[in-house]
């Protein structure tokens, strides 16, 4: 009988563990969305860090949506990967990156 009260204990206390703690969650600002694509445009951004803002939602900032979904076209028909310069995206990429940061720069969010 103690055995089945302590492991009800412990079963009930890891169940109040999870309940009470909420699954982490990454949500990127103006200001990483701008690092993010400064870092592009001079060579040290990582493919992880830019499979991260392709993927990410901007729900708790929609004007940033919009930018996204210019990053991900460009991404289709610039982007290189990973090359020996550090740059992920052809020249072409580059300016147009280079234009969505001047955008981005302008806006309130």
């Amino acid at each position: 009988m103690v055995v089945f009260i302590v492991s009800l204990l412990i079963f009930l206390s890891v169940i109040a563990v999870l309940l009470w703690v909420k699954t982490p969650h990454y949500q990127m600002s103006k200001g990483d969305v701008v690092r993010l694509l400064q870092k592009v445009l001079v060579g040290q951004a990582s493919e992880n860090d830019w499979a991260i803002f392709l993927s990410s939602s901007f729900r708790h900032c929609p004007e940033l949506e919009p930018l996204r979904d210019i990053c991900a076209a460009i991404d289709e028909k610039e982007y290189l990967g990973h090359t020996r310069s550090g740059f992920l995206f052809s020249e072409s990429g580059l300016v147009q990156i280079r234009e969505v940061l001047k955008q981005l720069e302008q806006m309130d969010c």
